[in-house]
């Protein structure tokens, strides 16, 4: 079992989205859900209502991932959070430098459109350019840990699939966190969810556990990007 700590970013404290009362009750389950996660080591924050690349996951769960949100602290770089600017971070490298035209290439884009990302990531800290005009990332925004969106529904399993299936198109894996449904239902909730590789998690304990996975890498660096700016503003303080 991991430990868990639950982390509100401080934007969401002043008011949360209406909720069925049946559904708030079901954000119980999130921490022993969290706590329990397969193939995750370390503490687990389980954060509330985060602002993701696409949507309001009920809960992330970001299992050994504290070390890497106080590393990208300290680097003193802002959150960037525009999906350009993280598609040509991820193609960089912290110990390899390499070319604006190998960059291009990798990204897709024509050089004159790379060049104001590059120079505006340079400026921000985030991008380290060497003598020899090669260029490798911040070696503190390259993403560590594992993100699981916990989704809570009562009876509608088939939207939370549905959220799941495009909150882990940055976050590592979905989670639904299902309330008492008959065993009919319960079946084809576990046979969809088990068809994605994905984790239903009830009252009674993980009906299907998630495996482990990786979004594209540019999607995970999006995600996890919004998942530090999150929580540069947090309560507790991380």
């Amino acid at each position: 079992m991991h430990s868990v700590t639950v982390v509100a970013p401080i934007s969401s404290l002043g008011g949360r989205r209406f909720e069925p009362q049946a559904e708030l009750v079901l954000h119980d389950l999130a921490q022993p859900a969290a706590a329990s996660l397969p193939g995750t080591a370390g503490e687990v924050l389980l954060i509330p209502e985060m602002r993701s690349p696409l949507g309001l996951p009920d809960f992330i769960a970001l299992a050994g991932g504290r070390d890497w949100l106080k590393a990208r602290g300290a680097a003193g770089v802002q959150p960037l959070l525009a999906e350009a600017d993280c598609s040509v971070l991820a193609v960089l490298h912290p110990g390899q430098a390499l070319s604006s035209t190998t960059i291009a290439r990798r990204v897709g884009w024509s050089p004159a459109a790379l060049e104001p990302v590059l120079d505006r990531l340079e400026n921000a800290g985030a991008v380290e350019k060497t003598s020899g005009g090669a260029h490798r990332v911040n070696q503190a925004l390259v993403p560590r840990g594992s993100a699981f969106a916990l989704e809570a529904k009562v009876k509608d399993w088939q939207k939370a699939v549905l959220q799941g299936r495009a909150y882990r198109s940055w976050a590592d894996n979905y989670v639904v966190l299902l309330g008492d449904v008959g065993p009919v239902a319960e079946r084809r909730a576990a046979e969809r969810v088990a068809h994605d590789g994905a984790g239903l998690y009830s009252s009674s304990g993980w009906i299907v556990r998630p495996r482990a996975r990786r979004p594209a890498p540019a999607k995970r660096l999006w995600g996890f990007e919004h998942l530090y700016a999150a929580t540069v503003s947090s309560a507790p303080a991380l």
